[in-house]
């Protein structure tokens, strides 16, 4: 078996072992390009994912975020918002070449009203004013998003 050469400055050392069973370096360094959209698509299934699978220490059921989305402009940026099945939650995900982008926000019943978490890389600045906006919303207009996004036909 022939082993194919490669320049020294960009090759690792190859053990005889791993030279024996055909060990290509250049077959491990490949990455499949990332695009705005399959990065958008991975944020939305993490976050979705994430609010599914966690159950509330109340014992309620898990709450589904995958109505919609819908587009809403919160601190001067444009988010996609997904509604929850219980009709009183969301999830505002930063829109791809948005500034906030990588960012969500989650939105649910508390016992005080609504609470807001968010997580991200996004620019502070913008999500900071997004999540001022978030906290200006009122119950109605927070459950007005929730039903929108889910008219919003898959």
């Amino acid at each position: 078996m022939t082993i194919p050469s490669i320049p020294p400055a960009r090759t690792p050392d190859v053990t005889k072992a791993q030279a024996a069973i055909g060990f290509k370096w250049a077959s491990i360094v490949r990455m499949p390009k990332l695009t705005k959209s399959s990065v958008l698509s991975l944020v939305v299934l993490c976050v979705a994912n994430s609010v599914a699978s966690a159950a509330p220490a109340n014992g309620a059921p898990s709450l589904k975020c995958e109505n919609g989305p819908v587009s809403k402009a919160l601190g001067g940026t444009q988010w996609l918002v997904y509604g929850c099945a219980d009709g009183r939650s969301m999830v505002a995900v930063s829109a791809p070449g948005s500034p906030a982008f990588p960012f969500y926000f989650m939105v649910f019943a508390g016992k005080g009203g609504y609470e807001i978490v968010g997580e991200g890389t996004g620019q502070k600045e913008v999500t900071a004013a997004a999540h001022s906006d978030l906290k200006a919303l009122s119950d109605e207009e927070i459950k007005s998003l929730v039903a929108e996004a889910g008219r919003v036909q898959k």
